[in-house]
């Protein structure tokens, strides 16, 4: 009898019967290799936290309430965030060294003094080139001096940051929380190096520009105002997806990514167009980023850094009522009321003025070296002095306008520098701020509230007393 086998697992193949073993049915490579999927897993995780998460940081409307943000907390202490605030202050002029003390005292901030001089104790053998800048008034050329000693005390003591105020500076009671909003701007402005207009993540809006030859600043040797401003709300930056990561010791931005931080000026253009980009081009150097609804800015009509001066800033007119810019100081700037510069500034400020060359008031030299342009040498300057920075050595400066430091002016006072304009000041004032340390000076040493407080630029209809 024939034995017949029965094939029941299939086994064999359809046509000869040979033997068939089945396949190993492959296990995914994610279950296979557990390990290297939790490592890609977590550097996925770790991508997409330090470009898109963190938590949103809130921009308070109200302009007294404080930024609740662990990264802006050392604009708190004592020193503003910074590592010193420094004071030019001639000796004799104790006057404003004690208004200075009180003022800052008043304000929980830590002042140390630098010593002015005057024009007349410098020997000519000091004065960097050209010869010209000899003849300049004694006032200024002791102003260009007394403003190198300070950065040369930054650079001497390694100094991260500094803030250099004039002894004449005046401040809103609200300083720390302007100085917050300050801060989240110069980080996205001084280390953002996208092409804006390029990306969906912005919505800007091109806002007519009312420059005109008057108001432009005409010492830039040309003219590259732009038809609109490309602006942008600072709290859109600030939403989770789009956060602007923050690793730096200073709240202010990377040190090493900015030379100066404007605060305090008499005046400041709106930023042009950069030469190190296209025209069309949107980006860090030409975007203005703001803070509408802010309280802290006077009522357009009062937006002018003189009491002489005839017309208003371009900003009344430019932005609705009470909205506070942040931009690149591009479009010139006056007046050194307040600045604050990093080790990299300084020693840039320091080789250029001190070393270099130096032909002019300084505010309105730094003003050009902001823009992008060195110094007027005089008869021995080369064809190539006056042309603007374009080889990639990017020169850092930003501003608030209005300014968040402003001059202070008391009755009869006078410039000690000379050359300004203007004369004596008639009005017991300070521009730009509306609860004035200075002005409220004595109500706060006399321990009254902020309620009781004097708003010297109220709006309309408006009470002046908080």
């Amino acid at each position: 009898m024939r034995r017949i086998s029965i094939d029941t697992l299939g086994m064999k193949g359809a046509k000869d019967g040979a033997a068939f073993y089945p396949k190993r049915r492959r296990t995914p490579w994610y279950l296979s290799r557990p390990r290297l999927l939790t490592t890609l897993l977590c550097f996925l995780v770790l991508y997409t936290w330090l470009n898109f998460g963190g938590h949103a940081i809130v921009i308070p409307r109200d302009s007294w309430d404080y930024v609740r943000d662990g990264s802006v907390t050392d604009i708190m202490n004592a020193t503003l965030g910074f590592q010193k605030l420094l004071v030019l202050n001639l000796p004799f002029r104790t006057d404003r060294r004690d208004a200075m003390t009180l003022s800052a005292a008043t304000t929980n901030m830590q002042l140390e003094f630098v010593d002015g001089v005057t024009g007349d104790s410098i020997k000519q053998s000091a004065y960097p080139p050209p010869q010209e800048n000899i003849k300049l008034l004694p006032g200024i050329r002791g102003s260009w001096r007394t403003h190198m000693n300070a950065l040369q005390r930054v650079v001497e003591q390694n100094l991260t940051t500094a803030l250099i105020f004039e002894d004449d500076v005046d401040w809103d009671v609200r300083i720390r929380q302007n100085l917050q909003r300050f801060a989240l701007a110069s980080r996205f402005l001084s280390t953002n190096k996208e092409i804006l207009s390029s990306s969906p993540r912005y919505k800007i809006e091109n806002v007519e520009n009312v420059e005109t030859e008057e108001t432009t600043f005409r010492m830039l040797s040309d003219n590259h105002t732009m038809a609109h401003l490309p602006s942008l709300p600072l709290a859109s930056l600030y939403r989770k997806s789009h956060h602007p990561q923050h690793h730096s010791s200073s709240p202010y931005g990377d040190p090493s990514q900015w030379d100066v931080l404007w605060f305090g000026h008499c005046g400041a253009g709106f930023p042009r167009y950069s030469p190190l980009h296209k025209k069309t081009d949107v980006t860090t150097a030409n975007v203005i980023l703001t803070n509408p609804n802010d309280e802290t800015v006077p009522a357009p009509r009062h937006l002018k850094a003189h009491p002489f001066q005839s017309i208003l800033d371009p900003l009344a007119e430019a932005y609705p009522p009470h909205t506070r810019i942040y931009h690149r100081s591009t479009g010139g700037e006056l007046c050194t009321v307040a600045y604050a510069v990093s080790q990299r500034g300084a020693q840039r400020l320091l080789h250029q003025f001190g070393v270099k060359g130096w032909n002019g008031i300084f505010d309105s030299e730094l003003g050009r070296w902001c823009a992008g342009e060195d110094p007027d040498m005089g008869a021995s300057a080369s064809p190539s002095s006056k042309k603007k920075i374009s080889d990639g050595r990017e020169r850092i400066c930003l501003a608030s306008q209005p300014p968040i430091f402003a001059h202070h002016h008391p009755m009869d006072g006078e410039s000690d520098i000379g050359g300004l304009g203007g004369g004596y000041a008639t009005k017991f004032e300070t521009k730009y701020l509306r609860y004035s340390v200075r002005m409220n000076l004595e109500r706060i040493v006399m321990g009254r509230r902020e309620k009781e407080l004097v708003d010297q630029w109220p709006d309309e209809g408006g009470h002046a007393a908080r």
